[in-house]
């Protein structure tokens, strides 16, 4: 994610940290379920490789 966006790997953590400490959040995980209950994000259909 840091280097696509052209930011550095620690600046990135801060930020998150940031956001996390904001929204009283207890991880990474409970990040992830808030947005998808705010609609920020949505979850993607599972593919299955064929063998």
């Amino acid at each position: 994610m840091a280097k696509k966006l052209a930011y550095s790997e620690r600046t990135i953590k801060s930020v998150l940290h940031e956001l996390m400490t904001g929204f009283q959040l207890r991880n990474r995980s409970h990040a992830v379920a808030y947005a998808m209950r705010q609609g920020l994000i949505c979850r993607l259909p599972r593919t299955v490789v064929a063998e």
